[in-house]
């Protein structure tokens, strides 16, 4: 009897799921370590010394590759011991996710087409001319280019400053990553421009579908057709 009973112990505790790992960090000092994290690395990117040999866009999507995207999954593997889905990489957790692309860039693209019609943004916007000449041209310009520094932007601002360090708050999370987004394009860039207009709408878009579905696959498509359309109403406008 004693060695039947204790069979079944030890199968029972063979059969039971291994308990998950312990928080590397108190929520708290989580906080503070990923704000930190953040922040500083928008400030390597700002003081990072730019090699006038060079072309600058080359040289951004390089240096965004390694601070917003690597550097990011670095932390979060490495210090903070999470998986990657902190971050977003997954897909939607609701049935619904998709829906929530179109339903946040409709409202923010009526939005832009409003700016177009009362203030002088076709005129200021900055397309290529030789991107805009030829319809095959700018679709692999938006697909290629404009996709992979969107890319890099929902990563950064949507999944590790929204989803990993503001994980706690859901709405307010999306205005304060806004924020940050703008204040870097300002910072960055020596000011905002309205070639800068549909980067900040994505961002309100993207931010909404992170926060519904955590997901930075569907932050990105809702980013990407946020800037894509802007891109196709300016050129139609002109």
């Amino acid at each position: 009897m004693i060695v039947s009973r204790t069979g079944r112990r030890i199968r029972g505790i063979i059969r039971k799921k291994p308990m998950k790992s312990m928080q590397v960090f108190s929520d708290r000092k989580r906080s503070i370590f990923t704000g930190s994290f953040i922040f500083l690395t928008m400030l390597l990117y700002a003081l990072f010394p730019a090699e006038s040999r060079l072309d600058p866009t080359l040289q951004s999507v390089v240096l965004g590759v390694a601070l917003f995207v690597l550097l990011p999954i670095l932390y979060v593997r490495l210090v903070l011991r999470e998986p990657l889905s902190a971050l977003g990489f997954r897909g939607s957790v609701r049935k619904s996710g998709l829906l929530s692309i179109p339903l946040s860039v409709i409202p923010l693209l009526s939005v832009w087409y409003v700016l177009l019609r009362t203030f002088p943004v076709a005129e200021a916007y900055r397309i290529p001319a030789a991107v805009s000449g030829s319809f095959g041209v700018f679709l692999s310009y938006e697909v290629l280019l404009v996709g992979a520094i969107s890319f890099l932007y929902e990563v950064f601002f949507r999944g590790a400053v929204q989803l990993l360090w503001l994980r706690g708050s859901v709405l307010p999370a999306v205005f304060v990553q806004a924020a940050l987004f703008i204040t870097f394009m300002a910072v960055s860039g020596g000011g905002l421009s309205w070639s800068d207009a549909s980067l900040i709408l994505a961002a309100f878009a993207s931010g909404f579908v992170a926060s519904y579905t955590r997901s930075i696959p569907c932050a990105w498509a809702s980013a990407w057709l946020m800037i894509f359309l802007s891109d196709v109403f300016v050129l139609l406008s002109r």
